[in-house]
């Protein structure tokens, strides 16, 4: 929740790209605002979630249905 605004910026401040990877690697917490947050910066651009996903994050996102939406890269500099 500390930084969720911090994301918003950083990602909104890199102007249209053809693909934004986030890295959640180190995500100690996730809940519907982080979830909502990827799901409305997925509908405006390419995104890639850069993992591995953290246990919590990956419940979050299969509890929701989200999973499904995302590619993930599993292992650093995957392409896709």
């Amino acid at each position: 929740m500390d930084t969720i605004g911090e994301l918003r910026n950083a990602c909104n401040e890199a102007g249209p790209a053809d693909l934004l990877v986030v890295d959640v690697a180190r995500v100690s917490f996730a809940d519907s605002t982080f979830l909502n947050l990827l799901v409305q910066f997925r509908n405006t651009r390419p995104l890639a979630l850069q993992g591995p996903l953290p246990h919590q994050l990956r419940r979050v996102m299969e509890l929701t249905g989200a999973l499904d939406l995302f590619e993930i890269r599993d292992r650093p500099g995957q392409s896709i």
